[in-house]
């Protein structure tokens, strides 16, 4: 991966894992801080290293398969996370579920900035939009140019599209859109192959240039979001 931050090399051992796991423990008075970081350590540990293998191995792979490394490595990366602030994670099977759904057979004339994904009441993204963001949509479903629209990476493409009212109604936190889109993406390399290869073979829908856009603005902000909330935790234990 490329310019891997130094808290994701740092944290790739247990003799650093345990003891930055019970000083999280500790800070939310878990009563057995150091008995569940050492027995965490290792899940934790190899969520994060999971997650970069997923991130240097989309990198080195074509366009067709990046979504479903970039969401599958961004899984990893979230749970070892909740881990941190969840001692006990995950409690029940459903909380491991994707969180999020979409139309798994799209309608004719299909156009991925209008297609949109509703948010589901257990599962990973509700428990990581809750334990890790204490965020909660108020929407039950949200689309695609609402989620990609007010990431940053994306202004220089948005820039030259016709302007039309976009009314951000609420804030996501951008690991949260990053994982939907990616979802709704891994979605369409799975189920959708047929229209997933004519756009890039054809390349005549303005869909192609913003799922580019997206997929590099991922590569490179995701890991960077990970580091950066790891980091909040160091400092604050």
């Amino acid at each position: 991966m490329k310019n891997t931050d130094p808290i994701l090399t740092y944290l790739q051992v247990t003799a650093h894992t345990r003891p930055f796991l019970s000083a999280c423990y500790e800070k939310i008075e878990h009563p057995k801080a150091d008995h569940h970081a050492f027995h965490n350590a290792e899940r934790f540990m190899y969520g994060l290293n999971m997650g970069s293998d997923y991130w240097t191995t989309a990198e080195r792979t074509p366009l067709s398969v990046q979504p479903l490394l970039y969401y599958y490595g961004l899984n990893h990366y979230l749970k070892s996370l909740i881990l941190t602030v969840d001692p006990g994670y995950p409690a029940t099977a459903k909380v491991l579920a994707h969180g999020l759904s979409t139309r798994k057979r799209k309608k004719q004339h299909y156009r991925f900035l209008e297609d949109d994904v509703r948010i589901q009441p257990h599962g990973l993204f509700p428990y990581a939009s809750q334990h890790l963001f204490s965020f909660s949509s108020s929407k039950e479903k949200i689309s695609m140019d609402e989620l990609l629209y007010p990431l940053e990476p994306m202004g220089s493409m948005y820039q030259f599209k016709p302007e039309k009212e976009r009314a951000i109604e609420e804030k996501w936190p951008p690991l949260l859109a990053y994982f939907a889109v990616l979802y709704n993406l891994s979605m369409l390399v799975r189920y959708e192959g047929e229209w997933w290869g004519e756009m890039q073979q054809m390349r005549d829908r303005e869909d192609y240039v913003f799922i580019v856009q997206f997929l590099q603005a991922a590569s490179e902000q995701i890991p960077e979001l990970i580091s950066d909330w790891l980091k909040q935790q160091f400092s604050s234990t």
